[in-house]
């Protein structure tokens, strides 16, 4: 059963014990830390599906950024296949 992130922010889908700070909190970045007990947003889950760049729950299906890689510069790779003009005019 899928449920909307939405949802664990309504007061009628209270979870005992799980705080969850609103999403329209300033400096709030929704991410899976690696070692710390993760709970989902969609549905308070804490079973994951961890990739390289993701996770995903397994209960709903949200996928949320790894933290590692969410906060760290893009860095975009420029690729050059062609040397410097020679004649070329």
């Amino acid at each position: 059963m899928a449920h909307s992130p939405s949802q664990a922010f309504d007061s009628k889908f209270n979870h005992p014990g799980i705080r969850v700070r609103p999403a329209d909190a300033p400096h709030f970045v929704v991410s899976y830390h690696l070692g710390k007990i993760n709970h989902c947003p969609g549905c308070a889950g804490t079973q994951w599906y961890v990739g390289r760049e993701s996770a995903q729950c397994a209960i709903c299906e949200t996928a949320l950024p790894l933290a590692q890689i969410a906060h760290a510069p893009v860095r975009p790779m420029f690729v050059s296949r062609f040397t410097p003009t020679k004649g070329h005019a």
